[in-house]
């Protein structure tokens, strides 16, 4: 009987050698590696859309200068990249077939093609042997910025700044008329698990392509399952890589002992990424709009997940993320009163989340190694305009959970998502300091904490069992 592994770096990661991964040393590394590869998956990303042109056309579809030296270097690297992604291609449609259509299956069958697709997904998301001489020898901007103008900004969202709930609740329609039809995949087996997709309509009026998420159960089943909704942070490509981090240290982790686990696609990410952009991108191409759109849509299909899982029986519902991910759980945990019941999480789990969106623009150290500063600038956000923009970049004030169901792990030496600003919001929140974990690293000794300790593991399993079991008292 096959069924789907752990990856090997996954076991490294975990070993006591993976306390590497959370020293400064490593920090400043992946730090300085960040633009080269966000520049690789730009190239890829153009590639993706200009495929049969030359290079002329081809570097501007990427956002780079001409450079004749390179033209047949280039051409030489699409046609590579042609073969990959007609690769991939074919890959997916055969998994459409077996996962989504009417194609009688083996379990053999689906795991083989599961395994598959997840390395064809990995060949083409990520193509650095293909595209990494230009990160190296040419300019490849890390975005192709698509910064909105400050004043077209006002006018277009002036009724949601007067009114957030606009953008984060269900208040324009009733809900039954908002609560999409949530789709099920057929299974393929995982390590102790049985593992599936979901897909249903996105009920965010901002994105109208359909919402995606991968779901681990025990590989027995179980009834009342406590339910953990997880996302990823920005520019993670999910499922569409060979390796997924929260896959294995959450997903693959949690179900096994009795839990389920849901791991979307934000929008714009993984399964959701947008022809000639990749995973995420627009998230920072058309800041800070971009930004308190992927929320509100992040947090409302959250809500659909958390109605999902209860209807599948769940007692308890958890919601967490990391870094972006992060944020938008703090986004749900500051709206979701304004939803019915049945969508109102009950415990929330912040890792590597930043407080403040619009003190983090102006602050972290992403901004300006990715361009963001110039690309404001350049769009008349100062930093006064982001701050009127606060009310829908920002998690509310005031918590909608009981600040007691809230619970944060952050990284002391986090330069990208400052630590202050997660500090002040939850001071704010009244969140007790006993629900606070702060490591000795920066933000990537976040994840690598959590992969390596098990410490947010444990506090998951511990909250989302004391919630199923007041939720039983509540019902008896």
């Amino acid at each position: 009987m096959d069924y789907l592994r752990t990856p090997t770096v996954h076991r490294l990661l975990s070993a006591p050698v993976g306390r590497v991964f959370s020293t400064q040393v490593f920090e400043s590394y992946k730090s300085r590696s960040l633009p080269d590869e966000f520049g690789v998956a730009r190239a890829r990303a153009a590639a993706d859309v200009a495929l049969g042109s030359g290079p002329n056309s081809y570097l501007k579809e990427v956002g780079a200068p001409p450079a004749p030296s390179l033209d047949r270097r280039i051409t030489h690297a699409l046609a590579e990249y042609a073969d990959i992604r007609e690769a991939y291609d074919g890959t997916m449609a055969r998994w459409d077939d077996v996962f989504w259509g009417d194609y009688e299956s083996l379990p053999d069958e689906r795991v083989a093609l599961e395994r598959e697709r997840r390395e064809r997904a990995q060949q083409h998301s990520k193509p650095t042997d293909v595209f990494g001489f230009l990160t190296t020898e040419h300019y490849v901007p890390p975005v192709k910025f698509d910064t909105p103008d400050v004043e077209a900004a006002r006018m277009r969202w002036h009724h949601e700044l007067a009114e957030p709930e606009r953008l984060y609740g269900f208040s324009e329609m009733r809900t039954a008329e908002r609560v999409p039809r949530v789709e099920r995949s057929a299974t393929v087996r995982g390590p102790n698990t049985t593992e599936y997709l979901l897909r249903f309509r996105s009920p965010s009026a901002h994105f109208g392509d359909m919402a995606t998420a991968r779901v681990y159960e025990p590989a027995e089943g179980g009834d009342s399952l406590p339910t953990l909704i997880y996302y990823s942070g920005w520019g993670s490509f999910n499922d569409q890589s060979a390796y997924w981090p929260e896959e294995e240290a959450l997903g693959r982790s949690l179900a096994p002992r009795g839990f389920r686990v849901i791991l979307p696609d934000a929008p714009w990410h993984g399964q959701r990424e947008r022809p000639g952009l990749y995973s995420g991108e627009p998230y920072i191409a058309r800041a800070p709009v971009g930004m308190f759109t992927l929320y509100a849509g992040a947090a409302l299909e959250t809500a659909v997940l958390t109605d999902w899982a209860r209807t599948e029986g769940a007692l308890a519902v958890g919601v967490g993320g990391t870094s972006l991910g992060g944020t938008i759980a703090l986004h749900v945990g500051g709206w979701c009163d304004r939803w019915p019941d049945s969508m109102r999480p009950d415990r929330l789990f912040a890792v590597g989340a930043p407080g403040s969106i619009t003190q983090t623009v102006l602050s972290s150290h992403l901004t300006p190694m990715l361009g963001l500063d110039s690309a404001l600038d350049a769009g008349g956000w100062s930093g006064e305009a982001l701050r009127e923009f606060a009310p829908l970049l920002n998690p509310p004030a005031t918590p909608a959970l009981d600040p007691s169901h809230v619970f944060s792990f952050v990284g002391t030496q986090d330069t990208m998502a400052p630590v202050a600003t997660t500090r002040t919001l939850l001071e704010q929140w009244g969140v007790p300091a006993r629900n606070q974990v702060e490591w000795n690293c920066g933000h990537f000794g976040v994840l690598s904490n959590m992969i390596r300790t098990g410490g947010v593991q444990r506090k998951i399993r511990r909250q989302l069992d004391d919630a199923s079991r007041e939720k039983e008292r509540i019902t008896a």
